[in-house]
């Protein structure tokens, strides 16, 4: 069993990406509980609300050309590649630009809605800028398939990022500013490291290619919409909760929300090394497509079965997540209890949502895509309202479990219609 793992790459450096992520993970989830002792669940809803505010920013700012880099990876050679790279910073940059632009005129819709001054908004920009650097880098150490540099690179992030909330909350008792100062200065150091490593790689260069830029827009203008879906279906509802509710009931949400990103953590670090496979297969299976049934078939197979052991560790996940935080935190975040089984059912879908949104990507079918994620999270500003008016605070979680399963449900038909294989053939082949 050992060897074949150990010969497996996807699985191999699956556990390197799990092992790797599960420190980077641990370490601010340990800290957490004794955070909690300096932090009221209001102050922990305003936290929440500033990381809102970051994921809005950063879907314009970075994370919709981000897609792209490990498809054309698959595609482009070495020297090629480290000019789409110069050139993908590029329009992260002026994508960043056009952010600041818009956001100035906005500045008290953002401060009504979120609870956050003009000088944390700002803070979000220049934070956002550092950030998408960093997952440049990031990205290319995945797509090179040396997970063990990813890893540590991540572990020293979450590292700087705990002793850094260490003394501004705990040592200085500067309350939510002290975590938010901590989120700025670990995201722009590490911005200005990857800069370096960047430059040092040879990525970096003054190269406009009207090409490539043409095409990365081409990637990202549609997965708009998708990468908006996301926003909506989470930052949405802490909208709903601090407005409708309380402060106190979006930090009880978020907190459930940080137990769910466990299951996240296990199920995003096995994409990580899924990924970068599963193009190169699709690119020989486009190379010879009636030559690799046999191949096609396993693929499909280990689709389907990783979706059952999905079930299976999110299951155990709620189980011990239970028994955990009745011991690690005070009896003020008990009430987060009541969201967590909506939580983890919405990350079981989530995961199962992973499996197939590559084959969208792969084919650069991004458009439909992003219609369908985004008609959904529609649903679910709708959805959420109602639920919350209906049933309190509890409707912002049963109305994200609910549209998650939609989503994936029709992701996954999506991912069937525009990459054809075997899908439904359950012929016995050894994986």
């Amino acid at each position: 069993m050992l060897k074949r793992i150990y010969s497996s790459p996807v699985l191999r450096n699956s556990f390197v990406y799990v092992f790797c992520d599960g420190i980077n993970k641990a370490i601010p989830f340990l800290l957490l509980p004794f955070i909690t002792h300096y932090l009221t669940p209001a102050d922990y809803g305003v936290v929440t609300n500033y990381n809102v505010l970051v994921q809005i920013v950063s879907v314009f700012g970075y994370l919709c050309t981000a897609g792209a880099l490990p498809v054309m990876f698959a595609k482009l050679g070495k020297e090629e590649i480290k000019k789409y790279v110069s050139n993908m910073i590029l329009l992260n940059t002026l994508a960043n630009i056009i952010c600041v632009c818009f956001a100035l005129p906005l500045y008290k819709i953002i401060e009504d809605a979120l609870d956050i001054s003009f000088v944390y908004q700002l803070s979000v920009l220049f934070l956002v800028w550092f950030a998408g650097i960093t997952n440049v880098n990031m990205l290319l150490w995945r797509c090179e398939e040396r997970p063990l540099f990813f890893g540590i690179y991540q572990i020293s992030q979450s590292v700087l990022n705990a002793l850094s909330t260490v003394m501004f909350v705990i040592v200085f008792l500067l309350g939510w500013q002290g975590r938010i100062y901590s989120m700025i200065f670990t995201t722009v150091a590490f911005g200005l490291i990857s800069l370096f490593v960047l430059y040092r790689r040879g990525y970096l260069g003054w190269n406009i290619d009207k090409a490539y830029l043409k095409q990365t827009l081409f990637f990202a203008l549609p997965i708009i919409p998708h990468a908006l879906s996301f926003w909506f279906k989470s930052g949405v509802d802490k909208i709903y909760l601090t407005n409708m509710c309380s402060l106190a009931d979006n930090g009880y949400y978020s907190v459930a929300l940080t137990w769910g990103a466990i299951v996240t953590m296990f199920l995003v670090s096995f994409n990580n090394a899924y990924a970068p496979s599963l193009y190169r297969k699709l690119a020989l299976f486009d190379q010879n497509k009636s030559g690799t049934v046999k191949e096609q078939v396993r693929l499909v197979k280990f689709i389907w079965i990783s979706l059952v052991v999905t079930f299976f560790f999110v299951v155990v996940c709620y189980l011990l997540s239970v028994l955990l935080i009745h011991i690690m935190y005070p009896s003020s975040y008990f009430d987060s209890l009541y969201f967590l089984p909506w939580v983890m059912l919405g990350q079981f879908f989530s995961g199962c949502y992973l499996m197939f949104v590559c084959f969208a990507h792969y084919t650069f079918k991004t458009k439909g895509l992003g219609a369908l994620t985004f008609s959904w999270s529609v649903v679910q500003i709708g959805l959420s309202y109602l639920l919350i008016v209906k049933m309190g605070a509890i409707g912002s979680a049963v109305s994200a479990a609910v549209v998650s399963a939609l989503t994936f449900v029709s992701v996954a038909w999506y991912a069937m219609h525009v990459y054809k294989l075997p899908w439904f053939n359950f012929k016995i082949v050894q994986l």
